[in-house]
């Protein structure tokens, strides 16, 4: 028996070894390899001048930059923008869609489909319709006698124009896990709900929404993830500009690594942003944990 037990283990370690080395190669190791950056000058441009340590320099620099707080504020209002609309239309959607009406099968398939899409062929198809002269929502615009708008050329709407592009592809993310929770949850509530004569917003407020609440904090806990480091989009539509109104976060450090060569800085940045990140992390969790304690 202890030899089939050390001959299990053995098989066990040997088929582990390949994971491990794939994740150490293409995770741990670079990010390593990263925070080793960070703290040194490192030009790319430059490639033969030797990495000088410089310590917290590159940090202090960064949070001092007003072109990184400009950036990490356009984020954090994109983030707003996107997540609170696609919250709202997501469980609109998911709402109607389970509901037993002919046809609803094949809605909640055709409006999977955006999230099914390449973020680059989003961008793609949404550059299409925001073409200044060319574009068809201008076109559309001119048939009921409006002018044209610079959706991705004016400083006013080239965010909008971002968010609109990512509430289109990622609502559908928030409605089917608003749906799978709807179908799970308990009948009993609602009969007793509608025996007191409840109307059915009052049903959805003080019945549904609570039960949903858990679900719904991950789920824009994901999209607040996926929004923060938001890049494809952003990088065919806009690339930043105009000026600088759609620069976030993602674009700086781009912008730092592969346009200035400062990769010390870039690495630097980045490791900020994953600060950022844990703290919404903390954050979720605490929320998610608070709630399953107030239903328990």
């Amino acid at each position: 028996m202890a030899y089939q037990a050390t001959r299990n283990r053995r098989i066990f370690v040997l088929f582990l070894l390949p994971v491990v080395a794939v994740l150490f190669l293409t995770t741990i190791y670079p990010m390593l390899y990263a925070g080793w950056l960070s703290f040194r000058n490192y030009d790319l441009a430059k490639p033969f001048i030797p990495r000088i340590f410089v310590g917290w320099a590159n940090y202090a620099e960064i949070l001092s930059s007003g072109t990184f707080l400009h950036a990490l504020v356009t984020t954090l209002k994109l983030m707003a923008m996107t997540l609170s609309i696609q919250l709202v239309l997501g469980v609109g959607i998911a709402l109607l869609v389970t509901q037993r009406l002919p046809g609803m099968g094949m809605a909640r398939t055709l409006l999977l489909i955006p999230m099914m899409i390449s973020p680059v062929i989003v961008g793609l198809v949404w550059l299409f319709l925001y073409f200044p002269e060319l574009g068809y929502l201008n076109y559309f615009l001119s048939l009921v006698g409006l002018s044209g708008v610079g959706w991705i050329t004016t400083t006013t709407w080239a965010l909008w124009a971002i968010a609109i592009a990512d509430i289109w592809q990622w609502t559908p993310f928030i409605m089917m896990g608003t749906a799978a929770a709807l179908h799970s949850l308990s009948p009993e509530p609602y009969e007793a709900a509608m025996i007191d004569g409840n109307s059915r917003w009052d049903v959805f407020w003080r019945v549904t929404l609570p039960q949903l609440k858990p679900v719904l904090i991950s789920l824009m806990f994901l999209r607040a993830i996926d929004a923060f480091k938001i890049y494809d989009i952003i990088f065919v539509l806009t690339k930043g500009g105009p000026g600088d109104s759609t620069e976030v976060l993602s674009m700086f450090i781009y912008r730092e690594s592969f346009t200035f060569w400062r990769m010390g800085m870039g690495a630097a940045a980045s490791f900020v942003s994953l600060a950022i990140i844990t703290v919404l992390v903390t954050f979720f969790f605490k929320s998610l944990n608070r709630d399953r304690s107030a239903l328990e």
